[in-house]
C-alpha cells in the first residue's frame, strides 16, 4: 500500500469516525417532545392555563399521577420533553374553562420530533351554536 492510499483510508476512517459519532449525538440532542397550545372555543389563546398529562386513561379520570404539569406561556403553549413515543391524555383548566367535554388524547407521538397539539377548552357559561 501506497503512502497517498493510506492517508486516503485514514482519512476515510476519520470521516466515518465523525459521521457515526454526530448520528449519535443527534439522536440524544432530537428527544420527543409534545408542544400543547390550549385555545377557548372561539380561537383565542388562554395564556396560564394549568395542563397535565397522563400515561393512561383511568388516570386521566381519575385524575391522579400525572406525569408532568405545568402552565402555558403568553402564548397559550406548554412543552413537554423527553417522551415516550406513545399517545397521552390532557387534561387542560383555566378558571371554569376546561376540556373534559372535547378532545383529550394525543396520537402517538413521533420519536425525536415535537409533536404539536391544539387543546380547546370550554366552560358551562358559554353558548353552543
Amino acid at each position: 500500500m501506497t503512502l497517498k492510499m493510506m492517508k486516503l483510508l485514514k482519512i476515510s476512517l476519520f470521516s466515518l469516525m465523525v459521521m457515526l459519532s454526530s448520528f449519535s449525538l443527534k439522536a440524544q440532542l432530537l428527544p420527543t417532545n409534545l408542544e400543547i397550545t390550549v385555545l377557548d372555543e372561539k380561537g383565542n389563546i388562554q395564556p396560564g392555563a394549568s395542563v397535565k398529562i397522563y400515561e393512561s386513561e383511568e388516570d386521566y379520570k381519575n385524575d391522579k399521577n400525572a406525569i408532568n404539569t405545568g402552565k402555558t406561556d403568553e402564548k397559550g403553549k406548554i412543552k413537554f420533553k423527553k417522551l415516550k413515543t406513545q399517545a397521552y391524555f390532557v387534561k387542560a383548566v383555566k378558571g371554569d374553562l376546561n376540556n373534559d367535554d372535547g378532545a383529550n388524547q394525543t396520537s402517538i407521538l413521533v420519536e425525536k420530533k415535537t409533536n404539536k397539539v391544539n387543546i380547546i377548552i370550554e366552560g358551562f357559561g358559554t353558548l353552543k351554536h
